[in-house]
């Protein structure tokens, strides 16, 4: 009886040790890898920035930004809200005709930090849907707004497979008093694999813009996408 007992004993527990087993097997493929840090700038690329502009308030200026990128033969990043969007599909199509690319801005331009997963969610998918309703296309960058994040807006992002991406020059462009500063600003933080911010609605931007864009292959940058700029990271060492 004893033995029937023990052996009783060691099969529960080796029932009980394979359901635990089980059960962590199944906790850890639920357990989402950690998701890329943002993107700030991209070492190992010495001749390469990237231009971005984030647009969320009107068209204004936008046509303008365009024309200058078209003369000077520069591809840029845009990044969009969901409701710029949808207000502007036109100018939004004109951005990828030129050959530009756009990323995901939030629908809102809300704070992120503030909001309910759920409500991130909201955000970041909400940019998503309209994009590819509207101009068939589907983002694979992200830029929370005022380069506010925290892991959950990340590895939501990274589960929409977008790439965070913020920046290493910010141009302050909307605060500048003329063009001379708004130059000066940004020429004296240039580095190879640096992302420069802009907003395309800011009059001194405008005007600063073709001047800045002489500036960088005078010190022998190359202004290309993030995209672009991201193959640098990715590309295998050697």
């Amino acid at each position: 009886m004893f033995r029937s007992w023990r052996r009783a004993e060691i099969v529960g527990l080796c029932l009980i040790m394979l359901l635990g087993a089980l059960l962590v097997t199944s906790a850890l493929q639920q357990i989402s890898p950690a998701p890329p840090a943002p993107v700030y700038f991209v070492p190992g690329s010495p001749s390469e920035v990237a231009i971005t502009f984030e647009t969320f308030w009107s068209s204004e200026g936008l046509e303008e930004v365009l024309r200058i990128l078209r003369e000077k033969d520069v591809r840029a990043t845009f990044f969009l809200t969901g409701a710029w969007l949808k207000n502007h599909p036109e100018a939004a199509k004109m951005i990828l005709e030129q050959g530009h690319e756009i990323g995901n801005h939030t629908m809102n331009h809300a704070g992120l930090l503030y909001l309910t997963e759920e409500e991130i969610r909201n955000e970041i998918d909400g940019f998503i849907e309209a994009a590819q309703e509207i101009l068939e296309f589907r983002p694979v960058l992200f830029r929370p707004p005022q380069g506010l994040y925290n892991g959950i807006v990340l590895q939501h992002a990274w589960k929409r497979r977008c790439r965070t991406v913020l920046w290493s020059v910010e141009s302050y462009d909307y605060l500048s008093r003329d063009a001379a500063e708004l130059i000066a600003r940004v020429g004296s933080r240039l580095q190879g694999g640096a992302i420069i911010l802009f907003r395309a609605g800011t009059p001194v931007t405008l005007e600063a813009l073709p001047q800045i864009l002489e500036l960088l292959r005078e010190q022998g940058y190359s202004p290309v996408t993030v995209s672009a700029l991201l193959d640098n990271l990715d590309r295998p060492a050697g």
